[in-house]
Parts: C-alpha cells; sequence; structure tokens
C-alpha cells in the first residue's frame, strides 16, 4: 500500500480505494476533524493534479473526482474552501509527493480500464461528507440534518431581531433544490442558503431577514456550514420534469408545504404576485 504523509492528513491507497486519514491537531481544518476519514474509490478519480510549489508554500496534490462525485466542487466559487481531496506538504517532500501523485494517477487509471460497473457518483459523494444526524453552529444559531429535514435554528448571540422572533424553520429535503455556500472573505460574512425546488429568490442582500439563511461571522462557523451544505446536497435528489412527480404519485403533504413556503416568499417580497399565483397554480395542477 502506498503512503504519502502531509500537513493535516495521510493518503493511502491500494488497487481499489484510496484512505484519508485527517489529523486532530491545533491547526487542523475543523472541516478535516469532523471526517475524521474518508475513502474514495479509485475507479471514481478522474484525474490527479500535482503542484511542486516552492520553498514557501510547499507542494499540493489534489484529486478530480468523476462528475457529480465532488460534492465540495460545486460549493465553492473562490477557491479558499476546505476540501478533503487536497493534500498539501512540506517543500523537502516534493519528490516522494510527484512519485506518488504518478502512482495514484496510474492506478486510477488502471481501475477505471478494469471496472466492470459505473461508479454511482451520488454514493461516492455521501463518503466524502458527514452522516446524518448532523448539526454545526455558527455565531447566528445553528444549522441541523437528519437525513430528511434541515432545520435552520437562530438563537445565537449575533442573531438579528427579525429571526429572533422566526426562531426557526424547517425544510423537507424533498422540498430542496441545493444549498448554497459562501465563505467569509477578509471582515466579510459567510452563509449558508436553503434554495427550494421551483423557487426562484432574489440575491442575497439583507442576511438578517433571509429566513432561508444561516450567516458565519469571521473564521467562526465556515469549514462546519460548508461540511452542512456538502452534505445536504448529497443527499438530495434531482426533479428534473414536473412530470416526475406526477409519474410517482405525488405527495400531497409536500405540495401544500411548497405553497405555504411560497405564500411566505410573496408575504416577505421575494416574489412577485405574478410569480407567486404562477407557481401555486403549477403545484396546485400536480394534486
Amino acid at each position: 500500500m502506498e503512503e504519502l504523509h502531509g500537513h493535516h492528513a495521510i493518503w493511502r491507497f491500494d488497487e481499489e480505494r484510496v484512505r484519508v486519514g485527517f489529523g486532530t491537531g491545533r491547526k487542523v481544518p475543523q472541516l478535516f476533524k469532523a471526517l475524521g476519514h474518508c475513502t474514495v474509490p479509485l475507479a471514481a478519480v478522474r484525474e490527479v493534479e500535482f503542484d511542486p510549489g516552492d520553498r514557501k508554500r510547499g507542494w499540493r496534490l489534489r484529486m478530480r473526482l468523476a462528475d457529480g462525485a465532488d460534492p465540495y466542487t460545486d460549493l465553492d466559487t473562490t477557491g479558499v474552501a476546505s476540501t478533503p481531496l487536497l493534500l498539501t506538504g512540506a517543500h523537502e517532500k516534493e519528490l516522494v509527493a510527484e512519485y506518488f501523485s504518478e502512482q495514484l494517477s496510474a492506478s486510477a487509471r488502471f481501475a477505471r480500464e478494469m471496472t466492470q460497473e459505473p461508479q454511482d457518483p451520488a454514493a461516492v459523494a455521501r463518503a466524502l461528507v458527514a452522516r446524518p444526524p448532523l448539526q454545526v453552529r455558527t455565531a447566528e444559531g445553528s444549522a441541523s440534518f437528519d437525513g430528511e429535514r434541515v432545520r435552520l435554528q437562530w438563537d445565537g448571540w449575533m442573531t438579528s431581531t427579525p429571526k429572533e422572533r422566526e426562531q426557526f424553520r424547517e425544510y423537507r429535503l424533498s422540498e430542496i433544490d441545493r444549498v448554497h455556500w459562501t465563505p467569509q472573505v477578509d471582515f466579510g460574512e459567510g452563509f449558508l442558503r436553503v434554495v427550494l425546488r421551483g423557487v426562484t429568490l432574489t440575491e442575497t442582500s439583507d442576511l438578517e431577514n433571509d429566513f432561508f439563511t444561516l450567516v458565519s461571522h469571521g473564521a467562526k462557523g465556515s469549514d462546519e456550514t460548508l461540511l452542512m451544505a456538502a452534505t445536504v446536497n448529497s443527499h438530495t435528489v434531482s426533479v428534473e420534469e414536473p412530470a416526475a412527480l406526477e409519474a410517482a404519485g405525488g405527495d400531497g403533504d409536500a405540495i401544500f408545504a411548497k405553497i405555504r413556503e411560497l405564500g411566505r416568499l410573496h408575504a416577505e417580497g421575494l416574489l412577485t404576485e405574478d410569480e407567486f399565483s404562477t407557481k401555486k397554480a403549477e403545484l396546485l395542477d400536480r394534486l
């Protein structure tokens, strides 16, 4: 078994999988501590990127997976987020890391050629996130996911008055399209945001009154909310067309919950009268 030690993790691989074990020290990113370890099938690895770096920043090794298998790729639009698929190390071990990357790349290529059954991207993604139930906290409150519902609760010391009055919101997994994640940049605020199926929301400008978001301030909560977003997204099931719901017999409770949610969006000014009426009519047609 080939093995490579980096700053915050150890990568090991054999003919079938890559095993990643994370450290627990003070400087280890919170995402890695929360995961503890993860496993990636070699056949799911599409590319291995190696950057030798320099004496100051050291080398970087990055696994790129098959489409849909990396739950962190679509979340990070800034390139600053942690990911369990990146390993870094000191410059003096550059040659060892380069050799390891070459061997890993060759083994992944061989595994893809020999694999009879295609990898399930969703199953690979769920191996890279937390297992429900999961709860994360920020200075504004908490987000929890039990495998069926996402609950945003605003009870932290930086909670705004409107959110404090609202207390919490719950969203069923069947209602959720995606959870977006925005990291803190410099001294700005970061947040995770629940986006419902069939609902187009305006750009987030007033986080204090946005009942679809949980805000993180400074460095507190950034990795934790990233893990929450990746975990929920790895469990969502796409519904490409409204007909898919009808073909499955529909779900009256989910439809009425969506209509109630649309009513709240309309009352909060996030949907126009025409948008609310159109979406409501579409949902009622499914019953």
